[in-house]
């Protein structure tokens, strides 16, 4: 029966180096490879294509593949980052940065067998990170007395925080010998305000200080070198009080 009104035309097929001459009324090397019942997808090669129309004395062939590598993306979730926020009402939450997920690509070699109802078998041979996560960062509203007791549990205090570290604590005043009352950023020294070595604690810093509250690193003072702090008080007497000790400050992130 013609196809179409065409009349059957001679085709050589080769499929793995072996050859075969007939004549079919297959319109494309597609539907001569269907017709031949001859398996095949992407991976396999075939020239020409499976679209092309066939001609008289048409030489087609088939190569199937039995190895072959491909590389699998897979998303890398972004962490999350619980940072406190004075910013955020109590309780309450903002996100702050929505993050992003990374990526991974996983490059497989595959291989299978002439028996193409068997699944091909695949071993995992390199992986890389294409795009590293950006965190998620959520604000946590909190209160003075609410961080005071995350501070007492260190674990959660790490995460709130965006640094802790050790330091010697010493305390002053507006009214202390060669101080002016203002401080290095322009405030009026007090509580609240604390002197630092900026190249360990930036200027503009907001800390959080067991025991003493909210800071900010506001000042800096001819003896407060390294892992030292100096903590601004109102009084004197509340000065003394505090003397010298060793505390531990927590850096906020907003």
């Amino acid at each position: 029966m013609l196809l179409d009104g065409r009349p059957p035309i001679s085709v050589s097929l080769i499929v793995d180096d072996v050859p075969k001459t007939f004549e079919t009324d297959a319109a494309t090397v597609g539907d001569l490879l269907n017709e031949e019942n001859i398996a095949y997808d992407e991976h396999d090669l075939i020239q020409p294509a499976v679209g092309v129309k066939l001609r008289a004395d048409e030489l087609v062939r088939v190569t199937h593949v039995g190895v072959w590598t491909e590389t699998v993306r897979q998303a890398i979730a972004a962490p999350v980052k619980n940072v406190p926020s004075f910013h955020v009402s109590i309780g309450k939450t903002k996100v702050v940065d929505p993050g992003r997920d990374g990526v991974k690509l996983l490059s497989y070699i595959v291989s299978r067998g002439s028996d193409r109802s068997v699944a091909p078998q695949r071993a995992l041979i390199a992986t890389r990170v294409a795009r590293a996560p950006h965190p998620r960062v959520i604000a946590h509203g909190v209160g003075e007395y609410a961080l005071e007791q995350i501070a007492q549990r260190s674990s959660e205090a790490v995460r709130f925080a965006g640094a802790t570290m050790k330091m010697i604590a010493t305390a002053y005043t507006a009214n202390c010998i060669g101080c002016s009352g203002i401080t290095k950023t322009g405030q009026p020294a007090g509580h609240g305000i604390v002197a630092v070595d900026p190249r360990v604690i930036p200027l503009g810093t907001a800390l959080f200080i067991p025991g003493y509250g909210r800071a900010i690193a506001g000042d800096t003072g001819g003896a407060i070198r390294g892992n030292r702090i100096d903590l601004g008080f109102n009084s004197t007497s509340d000065a003394f009080r505090f003397g010298t000790r060793s505390i531990v400050v927590y850096v906020l992130e907003h």
